[in-house]
Formats: C-alpha cells, structure tokens, sequence
C-alpha cells in the first residue's frame, strides 16, 4: 500500500525516514551495544540478522500501515531509531532509541516531540503511548516533560513498565 512512511518529518535538528537496506551497518552497531539496548526489547544487544530482520519487519509495516518504526539520522548519519509500534490489540505505541554517544544532548526529547506531534498530527491518531523500563528515568523525564501522564506500573515480575499515555486533546502546542 505505501512504500515509504507517511509524513515522514524533520525536526532542527534530525531527519526522520523509512529504513532503507544500507542503514543495516549503522543500526546494527547500535542495536549491539549493551547500553543502547538495555531498555529496548529484551534489555540485550540485537545480532546483525535480528536487526535485519528488524528492519525488514518495520519496512513490512510500513507497506501495510504507511507508517512505522524507521532511522532517525543526524547530519545524514544514522544515529538511532524511532517511530510507532502497533502491539496486538493496544494503541499505537511511541518507541525510540538513540546510540550512547548522542544522549545529553537534547536528541531525545526533540525526537519525542517530533515523534509526537507527527503520530497526532501528521497522523491524526486519537492517542499513543509509550512502555518505559522504570529504571529509565531519562525517557520517563522526556514523555512527562511533553505531557504525556502515567496510566499503570507494574514493578514486578520478569517484565516490568511504566505505561505512559497521551491523547490528541492533551498534546503539547508547537
């Protein structure tokens, strides 16, 4: 149905696109370092055909939904990922990531916002959420500072989050 992902965006400082097959080096350098993983998926770093497969996947859903999970690039350089998720059955759900070297730099809340404001805009979807890691405070900070509130916690078992929720009405003003 679509080839690319809809209302793909730019934000000052970052590009937003579907994946492409050449940024399968860039990403799989990412998703294989501990750190950039420790809060994503399984909390361990990808294999080279895991993020193959990956991409792959979020190319499919792209072709199915116009829209997905693509790179997220700075100066033309691939430096993380972002983009919505669809859980079976829930709401679409914000995920992103960026390697270690490009934390603390305000990449990440201008990602979310851009992510954001692309999922209820662009997109014209009703509400999204986002899953954090409740050892994640960075991320946590990042989704509250843009409005986004908590609506469960579940601390124990092998699996646990923080769900955070926002919807259209209560999105933050450009």
């Amino acid at each position: 149905m679509h080839g690319r992902l809809r209302n793909a965006f730019q934000t000052e400082r970052l590009s937003f696109r579907t994946f492409e097959s050449e940024d399968l080096p860039a990403l799989a350098a990412l998703t294989a370092d501990p750190g950039t993983m420790r809060f994503v998926g399984e909390g361990r770093p990808l294999s080279t055909d895991e993020t193959a497969a990956w991409i792959e996947a979020s190319r499919r859903n792209v072709q199915r939904h116009g829209y997905g999970t693509g790179a997220v690039l700075f100066e033309g350089r691939l430096i993380g990922w972002g983009g919505l998720a669809r859980p079976e059955g829930e709401p679409e759900e914000l995920i992103y990531g960026l390697g270690p070297r490009w934390w603390g730099r305000g990449l990440g809340l201008e990602l979310a916002r851009g992510l954001t404001r692309w999922a209820l805009g662009d997109l014209d979807l009703a509400q999204i959420r986002a899953t954090v890691h409740p050892d994640n405070a960075p991320s946590a900070a990042i989704l509250q500072r843009l409005g986004y509130r908590v609506v469960s916690r579940r601390l124990d078992g092998d699996d646990p989050s923080v769900l955070f929720v926002l919807s259209k009405g209560a999105a933050p003003s450009p």
